[in-house]
């Protein structure tokens, strides 16, 4: 019953892209909300006003070329343009006049460089999917300098290009809002989700996935609850580089809270638990419970960390919060246009559910 419930939650919510504030996200904030109500939930519902940055602009060449904002882009940068394959970035000692445009077969290729970007000194990074042709947009975290992703297929509309200047987009105010309900009593455990997704993606992998999955978990422990845990589930229309709602809601919500678990890309393959993430440790002793219990119901997962990429998890750290971050990575397609309900690995889905409800029930025993 509940591996159905997994599928019909996440079809419903890739129905619709889910940008901040759009039809999409207004409807699966419904969905989320229609949840707790019916199961008589306390239901918190918090507006805050955040500050975000449009995250794409276009740079004028042949024609107009989608570039995708993936870290902070504050100040204007101006240089020599050139296409490299990053494997060749070895054999150079300084970039400091240049923007290079990357060419990169997966996302975790551009963690593998990351400290020989920021050695020599580029400008800016763009870079390029050779392996599939879409705009990317996952965050990245620790580099030095604005990184930028485009389609393969517009390279060929910058190659007479020689120089180009890149200016920010001014900040606009939006409204985010975020959904949680508790369930249980006691010492809060905070399981977080993202409803949104990109405006040209359905996002089903990246965060309708995760939705079904934490809506399933909630939906078994109304039936069956026996811990000494109160369990918050949370859900964010968040998608800015510093978590600005997320930090908000926390320096008024923090008491009795001891561990945030945050969950991304459940409908895919490449289970994993990160012991540390771009933001710096995650609870070693959580993870390493997390990944163990994993293993012992036979579930292949990986357990590593990452230097470029972080999750909604990462505002709770400076809280002394203990976190857990969990995905499937890398996911090569999560919140761009091929990330669609036929894209969802369902098996996986459910999988994940069977890892972390059961990791979940006992958390007392850690």
């Amino acid at each position: 019953m509940t591996h159905k419930f997994l599928k019909e939650v996440c079809q419903e919510v890739s129905k619709y892209p889910r940008p901040v504030n759009s039809l999409g996200s207004t409807y699966t904030k419904d969905l989320v909300k229609e949840f707790a109500i019916k199961n008589n939930l306390p239901l918190s519902i918090e507006e805050h006003r955040s500050k975000t940055t449009p995250t794409h602009f276009f740079l004028k060449a042949k024609k107009l070329v989608k570039l995708n904002i993936l870290n902070e882009f504050k100040e204007h940068v101006e240089g020599k343009i050139f296409i490299v394959e990053i494997e060749k970035l070895k054999y150079i000692n300084t970039l400091q006049d240049y923007i290079p445009i990357l060419l990169i077969k997966d996302i975790v290729d551009i963690e593998l460089y990351k400290d020989k970007i920021n050695d020599i000194k580029p400008k800016a990074v763009i870079f390029s999917l050779t392996t599939i042709d879409t705009n990317f947009y996952q965050r990245v975290f620790n580099f030095n300098m604005p990184v930028f992703s485009i389609g393969y297929k517009d390279l060929e509309y910058i190659e007479e290009l020689t120089y180009i200047t890149l200016e920010p987009i001014k900040e606009e105010q939006i409204e985010i809002e975020n959904i949680s309900f508790d369930i249980g009593r006691g010492p809060i455990v905070y399981v977080i989700t993202s409803i949104s997704s990109k405006d040209d993606s359905y996002g089903s992998i990246y965060s309708a996935s995760s939705i079904a999955l934490t809506l399933g978990i909630a939906q078994s422990f109304c039936k069956h609850y026996n811990s000494d845990f109160k369990f918050r589930f949370f859900f964010t229309e968040e998608d800015s580089y510093n978590f600005e709602s997320i930090q908000k809601h926390i320096s008024k919500n923090l008491k009795h809270v001891y561990y945030a678990i945050s969950v991304f890309n459940m409908g895919w393959t490449n289970k994993s638990c990160f012991y540390e993430d771009a933001h710096g440790d995650n609870s070693l002793y959580m993870s390493e419970k997390f990944y163990k219990y994993a293993k012992s119901i036979n579930q292949n997962i990986f357990f590593l960390k990452t230097k470029t990429m972080s999750f909604l998890h990462a505002p709770f750290k400076n809280k002394d919060v203990k976190t857990l971050m969990l995905g499937s990575y890398p996911c090569i397609v999560s919140n761009t246009k091929y990330d669609n309900i036929e894209s969802v690995r369902f098996e996986e889905l459910c999988s994940w559910f069977e890892i972390l409800s059961g990791f979940l029930r006992r958390f007392h025993a850690l």
